[in-house]
């Protein structure tokens, strides 16, 4: 099976998903001949951020809604997700992944992953299917080893990414420091994870590569 799921949490790296992140989860799959939807939650998210001035503004927005921008229209909610119909699922990164898909920004050390995203996680993670999470996405795969009663699970978030490395080690998981193009995978429970916007300065270059890095190591359990 070559099908994919993609997982969006909105549209913009301070409130949503990172578009660059996202954008190159696309190419980098579409590189490599998966098929792939794409899914994301239907409910308001956490907060909306001006962009411009790096604020939050008293404005309501949908993360399906938002996300259906990157996906140009052409997607579904996660509730609608069924893990037998895929070989996979990814999660790009950018705040979003600590907002909307799971508390960590408002819970840190105790958060947890809102229901939709624990429903459509963790038959992945139990059935041995892969798991890809980009930059700030790997708490996923940390809360979701936590749950699973997994310790030690190999994770990255590049060099540093305090204090969302502390939480995963909190989880009683393994944070593994990588440059940027690298990818992080654990073999065992079949997780793979990458930083690319971890590294704050990392080019658009960088991140492509790293994206790049992370779906060539899913092909390579995959076959």
């Amino acid at each position: 099976m070559n099908k994919v799921a993609v997982v969006l949490s909105g549209c913009g790296f301070l409130d949503g998903a990172e578009i660059t992140e996202a954008v190159s989860t696309l190419i980098a799959l579409s590189q490599a001949a998966y098929v792939y939807d794409i899914y994301a939650p239907d409910r308001p998210q956490m907060h909306v951020v001006d962009h411009a001035k790096a604020e939050p503004t008293g404005e309501s927005r949908n993360i399906l809604h938002e996300s259906a921008r990157i996906a140009r229209g052409k997607i579904a909610p996660l509730a609608e997700l069924r893990t037998a119909d895929y070989a996979a699922i990814v999660f790009p990164g950018g705040f979003g992944a600590a907002k909307n898909l799971c508390n960590f920004a408002v819970a840190g050390e105790d958060a947890a992953m809102f229901p939709d995203v624990q429903n459509a996680i963790m038959p992945f993670v139990t059935g041995k299917k892969p798991v890809v999470a980009i930059c700030a996405a790997p708490l996923l795969l940390g809360l979701a080893a936590k749950q699973a009663k997994i310790s030690g699970a190999r994770i990255t978030l590049g060099a540093g990414g305090e204090p969302l490395a502390r939480a995963i080690e909190a989880w009683g998981q393994q944070h593994v420091s990588l440059p940027v193009e690298q990818a992080c995978v654990d073999e065992v429970h079949r997780f793979v994870s990458a930083p690319a916007y971890m590294y704050g300065d990392a080019s658009p270059a960088q991140i492509f590569a790293s994206v790049s890095a992370a779906i060539g190591a899913l092909s390579a359990l995959l076959r």
